[in-house]
């Protein structure tokens, strides 16, 4: 069972980040990590960071590079080229591309049905540069054969399918190493390629640690790999799959961390025969190189040095995706291959709110109820020496000296005349609207406004201080925004932009940009309460993460403004990733299935099995004829082109459009394991790196590894 959830909030005063503490209990996950596990831990991993290269070039200007090939350095230059060894090769064959495809399964169906169908070899290859499996049919002698066969798939209705070449059998290898305008010979199929100036190796636009590899396929074509440290790999993942400018929770990070330490050793020699053990694409983990580390995410890798996740001392696979949707799903559901019993659909939300109660009416308007916090309300009658007087108020509070001036109506071009005058801003307006902005900026003026009149008008909206129809009348809410941005252009008033901590003790605990700050709350607080483009009085029901906007005058809190997620109170609702449409043509679909399943046509789609979460397992395409194919786990999502699996479909036939289907859905990745945004939730929400991955991978232990040897 996941740990218990609630009532862990404080302040981390030196970071700001959010820190859990125990009130009154220790939990289990606190102390999991000092218990070791001896396992056979290698020190260093490989990367796949491009497969199938007819070349390799790396750039000068970074330093020396040191080639070794067998132990021995070829060749120590400023940049270099490598290519397959052309004179040791066999004939090449050539062989018919059919489809790349997120899916392994359904790439591996595809040609297994390709080869009996045609009765010519398929297979499967993972390209780790695009991360798609590669599925290629035939092997021809000659090119004039490839398109014949090319013809054969084209007649069966598969008319994407390309010409490639590939390598026969070897009867030894080699690498070519051009340098200048001389060529050496490298026996074998590896090159390894160091830094002589220890700055790293940059490749594709990206710097790299550790060493470049050069591997020579059994295609006859080039893997290049990375080399290196797995705790220095981990400072390329961490911050890009959880990026610490958006998700910069210490704890969070160090869960990512942890999990992505234990997919790792989990996952090591997947790729072997390709030569490396893990890719860099989101098939296995995104991995950027040097080019994205990032301190904080350097100091979660550090802290959690060596801590991974296991289930009966074994190491577990630690799955892991962006945004669940409310909830996680087993796994067996989209991964149907799998059954490990901590990878449960567990809740994505946290019941309790704290409350803030408003000194305002319930329904007051906004910003009518802050200004009534600043200055005497207005009343029930709207008159010329209210409104003056209430200008006359602002411009003491902002330290103006009061003009002998009074407001003698309430029309519109006499209100902005006095506004320019209490507030000096007639000389603002000659400065810095021309003549020119005129008939841009002012759509069909007065006839009987002069041009210092116009020229006001247009600076006056230029800035955002008073807009409107300038033939109309002026109303309260007008001027009561207009009495608003002028309190905050005056500096009476400052704006900011924060999220909820907490509430502790009176004081409001929020986050600001880079700082952590609180405020008191007061029994004259003006609060709103913010859904869509409505703001009104209301007493406040907070969720830590929350938006809100901080008005404060004197450095005192006036009011605050709460920005209500409608995705509800998830701890992954403050992605942008949360909800999603997609809508997908006949044709669209048509096409998609035919990619993957040739032949079968398309004429709709039935939901068959949903999961725990709501997730869609299992759902049958309907082709011509009365056939169909059954599509099972991950490979929906990648049928029918969908950020996930938690949706609905509705059939749509518009009269003059074409007919389709409407996917609306929540979430945006598998759904199974970790929910990064929802681990960033919970650290907001003051839940430790060790509450998070309890939570999301059911009765796991947290244990540091000790490297045998």
């Amino acid at each position: 069972m996941g740990v218990s959830l609630g009532g862990l909030r404080s302040l981390m005063a030196a970071d700001g980040e959010v820190a859990a503490v125990s009130r009154g209990h220790e939990t289990a996950a606190r102390h999991a990590a000092e218990r070791s596990l001896r396992l056979a831990i290698p020190s260093r991993l490989r990367v796949g960071l491009a497969t199938d290269l007819e070349e390799l070039v790396l750039p000068c200007c970074d330093g020396d590079l040191i080639a070794e090939s067998n132990g021995r350095v070829v060749a120590q230059v400023r940049s270099l080229r490598v290519e397959p060894g052309v004179e040791v090769k066999t004939p090449a064959v050539y062989r018919l591309q059919a489809a790349a495809l997120k899916d392994e399964s359904q790439a591996k169906g595809l040609a297994s049905q390709l080869g009996s169908r045609f009765g010519m070899p398929a297979d499967v290859v993972f390209d780790a540069g695009i991360d798609l499996y590669r599925v290629r049919v035939g092997r021809f002698s000659t090119r004039e054969e490839a398109v014949a066969g090319q013809g054969r798939l084209v007649a069966a209705g598969l008319s994407g399918a390309w010409i490639v070449s590939e390598q026969a059998e070897w009867d030894s290898a080699e690498l070519q190493i051009a340098l200048g305008e001389k060529t050496y010979h490298s026996p074998g199929r590896w090159l390894t390629v160091r830094s002589g100036s220890g700055n790293g190796i940059r490749f594709q636009g990206a710097r790299y640690r550790g060493d470049l590899l050069v591997y020579l396929n059994d295609r006859g074509l080039l893997n290049v790999i990375n080399e290196l440290p797995v705790e220095e790999y981990l400072r390329g993942v961490v911050p890009r799959e959880m990026g610490p400018g958006e998700y910069g929770q210490i704890e969070a990070l160090k869960a990512q961390a942890v999990a992505a330490r234990t997919y790792t050793l989990k996952n090591l020699g997947e790729f072997r025969t390709e030569g490396y053990d893990i890719c860099a694409t989101p098939r296995c983990q995104v991995y950027g190189g040097m080019s994205v580390e990032h301190p904080l995410t350097d100091r979660a890798i550090a802290e959690t040095s060596g801590e991974v996740l296991v289930w009966h001392e074994e190491l577990v696979e630690a799955l892991y995706s962006s945004t669940c949707g409310g909830h996680t799903e087993n796994v067996n559901l989209i991964f149907p291959q799998k059954n490990a019993p901590y990878l449960k659909g567990v809740t994505c939300l946290e019941a309790g709110v704290d409350r803030i109660p408003s000194r305002l009416p319930r329904g007051a308007e906004f910003p009518s109820g802050l200004l009534d916090q600043l200055m005497p309300p207005s009343g029930a009658r709207l008159t010329a020496a209210v409104v003056g007087a209430r200008l006359e108020h602002l411009a003491l509070l902002a330290g103006l000296p009061i003009p002998r001036d009074r407001l003698a109506s309430l029309e519109r071009q006499e209100v902005q005349r006095f506004i320019a005058s209490i507030f000096d801003l007639a000389l603002d307006a000659r400065l810095f609207v021309s003549p020119e902005d005129l008939p841009y900026l002012l759509d069909d003026p007065p006839e009987d406004w002069s041009e210092q009149d116009l020229q006001l008008a247009a600076y006056l909206m230029k800035s955002g201080l008073l807009a409107g129809d300038l033939n109309e009348p002026l109303t309260a809410a007008e001027i009561d925004e207009t009495l608003y941005r002028l309190a905050v252009y005056l500096r009476v008033v400052e704006v900011m932009e924060a999220r909820y901590l907490g509430l502790e003790s009176g004081q409001l605990q929020v986050r600001l940009a880079d700082e952590n700050a609180s405020f008191a709350v007061g029994d004259r607080l003006a609060a709103f309460r913010r859904v869509g483009s409505r703001t009104v009085g209301s007493s406040l029901a907070l969720l830590a993460g929350d938006w809100m906007e901080l008005f404060l005058h004197n450095d005192q809190l006036l009011a605050l403004v709460h920005q209500v997620e409608t995705a509800g109170a998830t701890y992954d609702r403050s992605s942008k990733r949360s909800s999603w449409t997609r809508f997908r043509s006949d044709r669209q679909l048509a096409e998609m299935v035919n990619d993957r399943y040739p032949g079968l046509g398309f004429q709709g789609i039935e939901i068959l099995e949903r999961g725990v979460s709501g997730r869609v397992g299992k759902m049958k395409l309907l082709g011509d004829a009365g056939r169909s194919e059954v599509v099972e786990g991950l490979a929906v999502r990648w049928t029918l082109d969908v950020p996930d699996t938690l949706f609905t479909a509705k059939r749509l036939t518009p009269p003059d459009k074409s007919p389709g289907w409407l996917f609306t859905g929540r979430g945006w990745g598998h759904g199974v394991g970790m929910c990064q945004i929802g681990a960033f939730g919970m650290a907001i929400r003051g839940h430790s790196y060790q509450d998070i991955l309890q939570h999301y991978y059911t009765g796991i232990e947290i244990v540091r590894t000790t490297p045998q040897g």
